[in-house]
């Protein structure tokens, strides 16, 4: 099966790409801190790390990637809504991402930071495929169709 290049929105994966690397950045310190800093597991520092990278990320496609379908849905009660969509979406990525990290490193011994780099690559596109049809999705709602003789 071929998918169409027209299927994607090309300009907003690629703004969504370069929130991802930032967020990269954002999960990548925070992992560091948390295993180093901290001492923490590397079960709790992935799960940890990628969740303020996530926060991160949402933010600012909220305001960049997505920020046409953001301005239809104003308010903090609709912001709110779709973070928690994006973190449930985000969840199926971080649990993939935990899977891939932990069999990297017990498994095949890759090093851990290298590990963490492959699993964010590996999530991205599902990521931004459902994050665009259930997060930002905008319901267009048609107004319903008067006869003739209602207009008047």
């Amino acid at each position: 099966m071929r998918l169409r290049l027209s299927l994607w929105p090309v300009r907003r994966f690629l703004r969504f790409g370069v929130v991802g690397f930032s967020g990269v950045f954002v999960d990548i310190v925070v992992f560091y801190f948390l295993r180093t800093g901290f001492g923490l597991a590397l079960t709790r520092s992935t799960i940890l790390s990628a969740e303020v990278a996530t926060i991160n990320n949402f933010l600012w496609n909220d305001f960049w990637t997505f920020r046409d379908i953001s301005q239809r849905q104003p308010g903090w009660n609709k912001r709110l809504k779709r973070l928690l969509k994006y973190n449930i979406i985000c969840l199926s990525g971080l649990i993939l991402n935990v899977l891939i990290v932990n069999s990297l490193y017990n498994v095949f011994g890759v090093n851990e930071y290298l590990a963490k780099l492959m699993a964010i690559a590996a999530v991205t596109l599902c990521n931004f495929w459902f994050n665009l049809k259930l997060s930002w999705r905008v319901t267009d709602h048609k107004e319903p169709q008067m006869h003739a003789d209602e207009r008047r």
